[in-house]
């Protein structure tokens, strides 16, 4: 009985202990931005990239020294980012901007986001950076014409919390 018991609460200790999946960009570990160590400044969702649509994060640094920006994405179904945000980060000087872009546009100049980011539908990113000194925007835009048939704002928001949370 005595012997049952302790293998009971060595069970249920192990239970315990299992290893939580990452949930995307609530829980996923902040990557190093070339070694330097970043913080996730906004969150965006509805990310697309597909059906003739892109998705496009422009940021500008506000500070008075350069700032070390990337974009990192996730699928609809959370888990690990879709693409290594240390590898399309961009260094950009004081009151400077950059483009990130999903796919290659014919209006926008905008930095390339992976192999990977094809596969986006209904996904999610956070736009990091080694400064809180950055005002960023996101949207969704047609990437075949220019000037696009159809562009359309996405809410960007501090971290992962949205005005009302």
């Amino acid at each position: 009985m005595k012997r049952s018991l302790s293998l009971f609460a060595v069970v249920a200790f192990c239970a315990m202990r299992t290893p939580r999946a990452t949930a995307g960009i609530a829980d996923s570990p902040v990557p190093l931005l070339a070694g330097q160590k970043a913080q996730v400044l906004y969150s965006v969702t509805g990310v697309q990239n597909g059906g003739g649509l892109g998705t496009y994060f422009f940021c500008t640094s506000t500070g008075n020294s350069s700032v070390r920006v990337s974009v990192e994405l996730f699928g609809a179904a959370g888990g690990d980012p879709v693409n290594d945000a240390s590898a399309v980060a961009e260094e950009i000087a004081a009151g400077a901007g950059v483009a990130f872009g999903t796919r290659p546009s014919l209006t926008f100049v905008a930095n390339g986001l992976g192999t990977n980011a094809q596969s986006i539908i209904n996904g999610a990113a956070r736009i990091l950076a080694t400064s809180k000194s950055l005002i960023c925007t996101a949207l969704l835009s047609d990437f075949t014409s220019a000037p696009p048939k159809s562009m359309s704002a996405l809410t960007v928001v501090a971290k992962t919390k949205q005005k009302g949370d």
